[in-house]
Formats: C-alpha cells, sequence, structure tokens
C-alpha cells in the first residue's frame, strides 16, 4: 500500500526558514521597483471605483428579523438580502397575513440583479425553509401573473412568532384592498408541470406513441 510522506511540524518550520533565508540572501532583482513599492503601497488606488446616486430617504426600514437569517451557511449573501427586501415590503403592504403578492422583476430592479439570480436567492430561501412561494395565476388567462411569498417562522424572531406590533392605521380605512380579489394559486412546482404540459402535447402530436401490436386471434 502506497504511503504517502507527511512531515513533522519541525521540520515545516524548518523548510520556512529555509525559504526565507534564501530569499533574503538572494540579490534584489530590480531595487528600483522594489522602493517604489514601499514609498506608495499605503497610497489609495489611482482610479476609484464608479458610484451612483445614493437613494433617496423614504422612511422605510426593515423589522426586527431572527439571527438565523444571518448565521445559516447554506445561504448567500444575495439571498438574504433578498429577504430582508421581502421583509420590508411585506411589513409596508401586509403585516398581518404576512403574505406578499410580487413579481420577479420588481425584486431585480429592487435588488439591482438579473431575474435569473433573484429566482436561484427564492429557490434557496424555499429549500432552507424561511419562504413559502406559490404562483399566481390569472382568473381570465393560464399565464403567471406574479408570485405570492408567505414569510415562514424561521424567519421571526421569538417575540414576533405571531405578529408583528399594530401601527397606527386611518379609522374607516380599507384594510385590505379590493383590486384583484380573484386570484389562483398554484405551488411552483406543479405550475413547472402545467407549464410542460403545452410542450409535451406538442411533442405527441409530432411523434406520436407506437402502436400496440395487434394480439393473434384467438
Amino acid at each position: 500500500m502506497l504511503q504517502t510522506y507527511q512531515p513533522a511540524p519541525h521540520e515545516l518550520l524548518q523548510m520556512a526558514r529555509n525559504t526565507l533565508q534564501s530569499r533574503a540572501a538572494s540579490p534584489t532583482p530590480d531595487p528600483e521597483r522594489r522602493l517604489r513599492s514601499l514609498r506608495t503601497c499605503h497610497r489609495p488606488a489611482i482610479t476609484d471605483r464608479p458610484r451612483t446616486i445614493p437613494p433617496r430617504d423614504t422612511g422605510a426600514y426593515v423589522p426586527e428579523i431572527s439571527a438565523r437569517l444571518d448565521n445559516d451557511p447554506n445561504l448567500t449573501d444575495g439571498a438574504r438580502r433578498c429577504a430582508r427586501k421581502i421583509m420590508e415590503e411585506t411589513y409596508r403592504r401586509n403585516r398581518a397575513g404576512r403574505l406578499l403578492p410580487i413579481t420577479t422583476t420588481y425584486l431585480s430592479r429592487a435588488l439591482g440583479r438579473c431575474r435569473r439570480t433573484v429566482q436561484r436567492y427564492l429557490r434557496q430561501l424555499e429549500e432552507e425553509g424561511y419562504l413559502s412561494i406559490s404562483v399566481i395565476a390569472g382568473h381570465r388567462s393560464r399565464l403567471c401573473v406574479g408570485l405570492l411569498i408567505r414569510l415562514l417562522a424561521p424567519l421571526f424572531p421569538e417575540h414576533h412568532s405571531e405578529k408583528w406590533p399594530d401601527k397606527v392605521m386611518k379609522s374607516g380605512a380599507t384594510r385590505e384592498s379590493q383590486n384583484h380579489r380573484f386570484k389562483i394559486l398554484i405551488p411552483r412546482h406543479q405550475w413547472a408541470i402545467r407549464c410542460m404540459d403545452g410542450v409535451f402535447r406538442s411533442l405527441m402530436k409530432i411523434t406520436p406513441p407506437f402502436a400496440l401490436p395487434e394480439s393473434a386471434p384467438s
């Protein structure tokens, strides 16, 4: 059986020491470049990164979120930012129901990312149990008109697990908008299967299945 030699710690230290001594003893190939590097290494770069106009202060804020979102190693930083944006929008629109009707296009513009990247963020949050996503199909058409995102318990701290604190609102105001009352909710996996049905039907028209062999007369 082939065995790989593993050097001992004192051997590794001796090898590193020999390497440093050999580098110090070797002549400097370009002393002017070394001096220039020592003089200018602390200076900032000549070209700064491009900056844009900062967003205006709208008074919106992200409510308290469980620290689990930041500590979860299975999420990317973009997915965490997407979750915070969803929390912000849900807190403003429907804090009682914790449901957010939204589109991928809106999230892509809000986050400055493409639609495919936002879809990857939502998939991560749904797989880790932070969100539950359903597809909203139009009641007059078979097209997708948006997503209905439900915030799940792992997003919230313990003292907000039941509901958010009530906000001051005008008396007599309608709590929920009466627009778009009729919505058909379809789970995301079933919607993917439904979208593939048309392709499957077209394929079967082009290449019909093989006919069964005729049985011999008895």
